[in-house]
């Protein structure tokens, strides 16, 4: 950075110090996230989004009959309003 080429001798020094600074805010930081999750965890609450296995039976049935029909992936994930990743996942975790 611009303003340590002008610190002379304690240049080290002041790299140091921003580095331990550094470090402690990433250690902090960490620290808040597990505490975060843990306290979500005790409370029921699930992060992120729902797993494809989780899918409805009716959907699952709705994309083999479309499949049969020959329908590729992106129509179908057109037509069923989800992704196409959602519906090779599904495809995949039913076959």
């Amino acid at each position: 950075m611009q303003y340590l080429d002008s610190t002379g001798v304690f240049r080290e020094a002041v790299v140091g110090i921003l580095a331990a600074v550094a470090k402690q805010v990433r250690v902090r930081l960490s620290e808040r996230t597990i505490a975060g999750l843990e306290r979500a965890k005790a409370q029921g609450l699930v992060g992120g989004h729902p797993k494809a296995e989780d899918a409805e039976p009716k959907l699952v049935a709705q994309i083999a009959r479309l499949r049969s029909q020959e329908h590729s992936i992106r129509a179908i994930a057109a037509e069923l309003g989800k992704s196409p990743n959602t519906i090779m996942q599904l495809q995949l975790d039913h076959v």
